[in-house]
């Protein structure tokens, strides 16, 4: 079963607090946020976070790959539960399935058993609601495309074309707009695909460490735009990394999970 380490909570500094201690005042989830909206009946989708549903919720996942050697088993029986609103980080060894968890969630994989549940329903319908976003290592942005057009691409998809500039400057690009990918250092090609995941305004960040191929002040650019942004959207976020001090920084919680198999 994955590990939930408590204890491992933390302030903007960076440091351990004292689960006993009153070290940071505890920030109200989007479901806090939104008790006293009016609940959505449209989709399951909609109206997860005012009904108190998880965003993310795993019962016993697990998956095998299969191999010429044989089956290989990437996860077993792992447990999670992700709130309305809540940064949640996943570390743990090369190989121990985090990144074939996120997949599973994103709905871009099959488990082999078990039961997933995001945002009430299942991933392929969090899809068709495109209440998912999604940002990997490999920003994936078209070549052909400049800043701008890939992110009015994902806008267009939302019916909001026109919100370009705004998401351009919230990432700190908007001097690169007519720049085209090949034209763009890591960083920014980064900052691209953070403002094109969540310009449709998602319900559900998933990320498979973003910042892994970046340099170190790249990354502490980023993350602190990455938390920024998440303070005024308050999207539920998954996030995938290696870097404990990135997990501590970030995170409302932090889960550890064991070696391959992982648990």
């Amino acid at each position: 079963m994955v590990s939930e380490s408590g204890p491992v909570r933390t302030g903007r500094n960076g440091t351990y607090n004292d689960p006993a201690s009153t070290a940071r005042p505890r920030r109200a989830t989007r479901a806090e946020s939104d008790a006293a909206a009016p609940v959505s009946t449209d989709t399951a989708v909609d109206g997860a976070s005012a009904r108190g549903i998880s965003a993310i919720e795993l019962r016993e996942l697990a998956h095998d790959y299969s191999t010429d050697s044989g089956v290989v088993r990437a996860l077993d029986t792992v447990d999670l539960d992700v709130a309305p609103g809540e940064f949640v980080s996943i570390v743990g060894p090369s190989g121990c399935g985090k990144t074939t968890m996120l997949r599973a969630v994103a709905g871009l994989l099959e488990p082999s058993m078990g039961s997933l549940s995001v945002l009430g329903g299942s991933p392929r319908q969090a899809q068709r609601e495109r209440a998912i976003g999604l940002v990997t290592q490999e920003p994936g942005l078209m070549p052909w495309l400049t800043v701008a057009e890939n992110v009015r691409m994902s806008l267009q998809l939302a019916g909001r074309p026109d919100a370009v500039d705004g998401w351009l400057r919230r990432v700190g690009i908007n001097r690169f707009a007519g720049l085209y990918p090949r034209e763009l250092s890591g960083g920014m090609k980064q900052r691209v695909a953070l403002a094109r995941a969540l310009a449709h305004a998602p319900r559900l960040l998933l990320m498979d460490e973003p910042f892994g191929a970046l340099d170190e002040l790249s990354r502490e650019a980023l993350r602190l735009e990455l938390l920024e942004i998440w303070e005024r959207e308050r999207s539920s976020v998954l996030f995938v990394t290696h870097s404990i001090r990135e997990a501590l920084l970030l995170s409302d919680r932090v889960v550890v999970m064991s070696g391959s198999p992982g648990r």
